[in-house]
């Protein structure tokens, strides 16, 4: 383990006379862990090499730690499979995922792709390119104290492995992106010669153009399930519900805060698309005031492994929005819904 790197190793001893000391790696000091066992219960390692106390020191030992075996916690069951978590993340902020989670994970990814790769290729076709997305993978961790609640995938728990995602982008050269940055560049530049001149700033034309250019020229789609409820914080009131031929319903809102906060400069228009156990807010109320929007789920905390409800999120235009809909795989989202 050598001193310029990411790792560190230091060494406390409190004996008498030069086992009284502290020791650290200084210089070309390098010291060597060997890990010869580990998983959930046991960790055993050897350690050998250079240090600097008092003096130059060799160092070696040994090290093992055990732990008493927890009691076996069960998850929910999917089809045939071990329910049992065998907790291999001791210690850490996660926990590992019994075999019937990581399957059931497995699951709800495969039939959200399927629902969603309709939405890729009608925008690719379209001269949008994928900018982000998923990777698919397995299950390796999940958050604790989960194994007794539906099953979430969910972005808020800002883990990559909980998100499902796919984000689109027109290219610089596309003619809508020239035309909507023209626009937004002519804004700013009144907005400019109208501060020099002395006049009013006309900042809202100019901070509107950039929003235009903004929503048309990209998309987010980020997909949850097993959400109890979801909060939209609307910076401007004037959000509208609209019932869906799919199935489900949608509430689009103009000024949305964005995932990682901030005010009304950050916000963003946000078309949400909510499929199964939910229930519908009220329309919105008169004024154009800002508002908290609550869209409340119904889950049965008896179902721990099923897809009760999903919430999409678009990120962009009205009009994308609306192709995304219409892009989606209606069939795909009710066979997940239907499969509990």
């Amino acid at each position: 383990m050598h001193r310029n790197s990411n790792f560190s190793f230091s060494l406390h001893l409190t004996g008498a006379g030069a086992y009284g000391q502290q020791v650290e790696l200084r210089g070309g000091d390098a010291i060597t862990v060997n890990i010869t066992h580990m998983d959930n219960l046991v960790l055993e390692a050897t350690f050998s090499g250079a240090a600097t106390g008092a003096g130059p020191l060799k160092i070696a030992g040994v090290i093992k730690l055990h732990r008493a075996a927890p009691a076996e916690q069960p998850t929910g069951n999917f089809g045939n499979c071990d329910p049992v978590i065998y907790d291999k993340l001791a210690g850490a902020e996660w926990r590992s995922p019994s075999e019937c989670e990581v399957k059931f994970d497995a699951y709800a990814r495969k039939g959200l792709t399927a629902a969603l790769a309709p939405v890729v290729s009608s925008f690719t076709a379209g001269g949008w390119r994928v900018m982000k997305q998923v990777e698919t993978q397995s299950l390796t961790s999940i958050p604790r104290h989960t194994e007794s609640k539906p099953f979430q995938l969910n972005e808020q728990q800002m883990h990559q492995s909980s998100a499902f995602y796919v984000l689109f982008g027109l290219p610089d050269s596309s003619p809508a992106v020239e035309r909507l940055n023209q626009a937004a560049m002519d804004q700013m530049q009144k907005a400019i010669a109208a501060a020099q001149a002395g006049h009013a700033v006309p900042m809202d034309a100019a901070n509107d153009a950039a929003r235009a250019l903004d929503e048309a020229s990209k998309i987010g789609i980020t997909v949850a399930i097993n959400l109890a409820s979801q909060g939209i914080s609307n910076f401007k009131g004037g959000h509208t519900v609209t019932q869906l031929a799919g199935g489900g319903f949608a509430v689009e809102a103009p000024y949305v805060q964005a995932p990682t906060g901030g005010d009304i400069a950050a916000a963003q228009r946000v078309t949400y698309v909510f499929v199964g156990a939910w229930a519908p807010p009220p329309a919105s109320r008169p004024g154009g005031a800002d508002e908290e929007i609550l869209v409340k789920g119904a889950l049965n905390p008896a179902k721990l492994l099923a897809v009760q409800n999903i919430r999409i999120r678009i990120q962009g235009s009205t009009a994308n929005a609306q192709q995304v809909i219409r892009s989606i795989d209606w069939s795909a989202l009710k066979a997940l819904l239907a499969g509990n």
